[in-house]
């Protein structure tokens, strides 16, 4: 069973200034480490040990992804939480059917959720696959091709935006195997 996210979210973003480029910041979080060339977990590991990234504790990196039993998940706080509105970044890797999979999840607080979303899919030539609505949230799927991968993407947004708002984005990718 999934952990819904937001309450996390709004607990971790206490007290912490929203930033007037939220929009921007969490598209650009979700581009630069999961998009760019697709999820890679073994090269987001290395990235995190060099940056120094403050690990994220399991439980918080398990409710950010969108799988169930992941092989591997690795997660990290990227904001200070002081200067810059809470960021998370969260790998792994995981079975669908009989091939492993890379996962990228990004999750930020004090975002314009129709601001990321619009960059989001203005930067990505994405197909819109559909959508889900929940109680609070919208979950809405895509699909993109990003240097030569196949890749579904999925956003998570609030029902009702309000221009601080807390959105999830994830990257979901055959297993690049690096030779």
């Amino acid at each position: 069973m999934k952990i819904s996210v937001l309450p996390i979210l709004l607990a971790a973003r206490i007290a912490m200034p929203v930033t007037a480029n939220g929009a921007e910041t969490s598209v650009d979080l979700f581009v630069s480490h999961c998009l760019r060339e697709g999820p890679k977990f073994e090269a987001t590991l290395s990235k995190a040990r060099q940056e120094g990234w403050a690990p994220l504790a399991a439980d918080m990196a398990m409710a950010f992804t969108p799988v169930d039993d992941p092989i591997a998940i690795e997660g990290w706080t990227i904001g200070d939480g002081e200067r810059t509105p809470f960021e998370a970044l969260v790998v792994y890797r995981a079975m669908v059917g009989k091939r492993t999979v890379e996962g990228c999840t990004t999750a930020s607080a004090g975002s314009d959720a129709r601001a990321a979303e619009k960059g989001l899919t203005g930067l990505v030539q994405a197909m819109l696959l559909g959508e889900e609505q929940g109680q609070d949230t919208i979950y809405k799927r895509y699909s993109a091709n990003v240097a030569g991968r196949d890749i579904a993407i999925t956003l998570t947004l609030p029902r009702y935006p309000r221009g601080t708002d807390q959105v999830l984005a994830s990257a979901v990718a055959e297993e690049l195997v690096e030779n």
